[in-house]
């Protein structure tokens, strides 16, 4: 499935019930090559505005997982200051891996998951004439080395219900794994289903 048909298929009339498709694991993966992540990242815009349309009436949620990870940082604070300043601050004064580490300590905590489902839970209760139905998120490839897509799905499972997730992969997909940029295997991404396969 190349990304033009994958908004035929998203606006289709069977996909787009949140019934309908894994109901054990509402979490779907579009793979895509990693050299074309602005493309697809504008493609995904434009999915959003044309999905509004009349005959569709969709109010899709986008997030790019990236710039959910810096808000996050900046509305936590530590004796007065961002978390994002104690980054930077880090950056002048610790080395590479130190920082890496930091980074991993903070993406990958409760409060983290809790900060991405709060903006998901606004979105699908704020009163809106158009149906809501897609969560699309993106960012994978420029969060990582900080956060796996494998482990922000297991993390963030419990709070999918009643949407669905669809996950934009910059990677591929052979003999049952994930490969993020087609080379690092993304561990036990089995739960989610790929819509190229569609």
């Amino acid at each position: 499935m190349i990304i033009t048909d994958l908004y035929d298929f998203l606006t289709s009339k069977e996909f787009k019930v949140p019934d309908t498709g894994n109901l054990f694991f509402p979490a779907f993966m579009y793979t895509y090559p990693a050299d074309k992540e602005y493309e697809t990242r504008k493609m995904v815009l434009e999915f959003k505005d044309r999905m509004k349309r009349p005959n569709n009436y969709l109010d899709s949620l986008v997030l790019n997982i990236y710039d959910e990870f810096i808000d996050f940082l900046k509305s936590q604070t530590f004796v007065g200051e961002s978390l994002l300043d104690l980054v930077f601050d880090k950056e002048e004064t610790e080395g590479t891996e130190e920082l890496g580490n930091y980074l991993k300590s903070k993406v990958n905590t409760d409060e983290f998951y809790d900060f991405v489902a709060q903006k998901v839970s606004l979105h699908f209760t704020e009163p809106e004439n158009l149906r809501k139905v897609y969560v699309l998120m993106y960012g994978f490839g420029s969060i990582f080395p900080y956060l796996r897509t494998s482990v922000f799905l297991n993390n963030f499972q419990k709070y999918i219900k009643n949407y669905k997730l669809i996950i934009f992969y910059p990677g591929e997909y052979r003999n049952g794994s994930y490969y993020l940029f087609g080379k690092l295997d993304d561990k036990h991404l089995y739960r989610a289903s790929r819509l190229n396969d569609f």
